[in-house]
């Protein structure tokens, strides 16, 4: 009998054997046998079989992977054809990973690589501010949404940020609205004609020159 007869004949393998033969998962030998365009065979409830002819193929391709390589790269990969018709070889999910969480995983890293609007200081001081002057009537939900955080523990008559927060209730609705609590001085530091723009201020009254002016009669010729 001839080595071509011998080869011909090779028995099938269990997968089990060959998932411990690879020292690989049942789902990565799947996905080696999907790669290779194998055909896995059910012989019955709890048997299934790699064919033997093909035995040789997944023993290469497990080398391969051991040497760091992948799937796709493997010379004896399968190939699909894509929408656009080019060319591309198969792509493999990784075990455990669907297609919906790959693309979670996507736009989280997007998201993350994103940079990030800058905070703007004062914004929450200018809304407390307009708040204030326009005697609004906040929501709990509202005034958090203000502040960045609950209001939950708050008490009628609450100080915070300079304000004044009046806690109210009307029906089942717990409603609130803000004064102010501390206000800035004014800037006294300049005079008034400092502080005037593109007009000259007028002289205090102590500060104005009278000016006498005299009538000289004069002699006729």
């Amino acid at each position: 009998m001839t080595a071509l007869e011998l080869e011909e004949i090779q028995p099938d393998i269990s997968i089990a054997e060959l998932e411990k033969r690879w020292g690989i998962s049942r789902n990565a030998l799947k996905a080696r046998a999907k790669a290779l365009g194998i055909e896995l065979q059910r012989k019955g409830p709890t048997l299934t079989v790699w064919p033997g002819d093909r035995v040789t193929d997944g023993d290469r391709l497990d080398a391969h992977c051991k040497n760091g390589g992948s799937l796709a790269s493997f010379p004896g990969a399968a190939s699909v054809t894509p929408h656009d018709g080019s060319d591309s070889q198969l792509a493999v999910t990784p075990q455990g990973v669907t297609d919906s969480s790959q693309l979670a995983v996507l736009a989280a890293a997007v998201a993350a690589a994103m940079p990030s609007a800058p905070v703007d200081p004062l914004q929450r001081a200018r809304g407390l501010a307009e708040t204030a002057d326009a005697g609004l009537v906040l929501t709990a939900t509202d005034l958090g949404a203000l502040l960045g955080h609950g209001v939950t523990s708050w008490r009628d008559g609450h100080l915070a940020y300079g304000y004044r927060f009046s806690r109210h209730k009307q029906g089942t609705q717990v409603l609130w609205t803000v004064t102010r609590a501390v206000t800035a001085a004014p800037d006294t530091t300049q005079t008034p004609a400092a502080r005037s723009v593109g007009f000259l201020a007028e002289p205090p009254v102590a500060a104005r020159q009278t000016i006498n002016v005299s009538a000289i009669a004069l002699p006729a010729f």
